[in-house]
């Protein structure tokens, strides 16, 4: 008996010991206002190996609404709106960033950017 009381509080210990773990989530809202002939960009500054960036929600109005990460970006994901041509009012993208992964296992930090475009003549 004592030694299955030993066992249970050794393996308690062990469980209660290890390391947990941290795994972030964090929203942010940006808005800004364009001229319909401008070309708006934001730089998620996620440029590592196992960072990433993906379009969570794509925008209505647009004649380009890209993330671009390659040698013009110097591998930084960077985000790229243009509205369509004329086009005035309002806009929305949602981008979410990734970053924290060892290559083997997810991120265990995201970040959820609310982009508010307000297109003007």
């Amino acid at each position: 008996m004592k030694s299955k009381l030993t066992f249970l509080i050794f393996l308690v210990l062990a469980m209660t010991s290890c390391e947990k773990e941290e795994f972030s989530i964090k929203k942010d809202t940006i808005q800004v206002t364009i001229k319909n002939t401008d070309t708006y960009s934001y730089s998620t500054g996620k440029g590592g190996e196992e960072e990433g960036a993906q379009i969570k929600r794509q925008a209505n109005n647009f004649e380009i609404s890209e993330i671009r990460r390659d040698h013009s970006t110097n591998f930084v994901a960077v985000y790229y709106y243009k509205p369509k041509p004329n086009f005035t009012g309002k806009d929305y993208i949602e981008i979410e960033t990734y970053q924290g992964s060892d290559g083997a296992s997810p991120s265990t930090y995201i970040n959820t950017v609310k982009i508010l475009i307000n297109v003007t003549k």
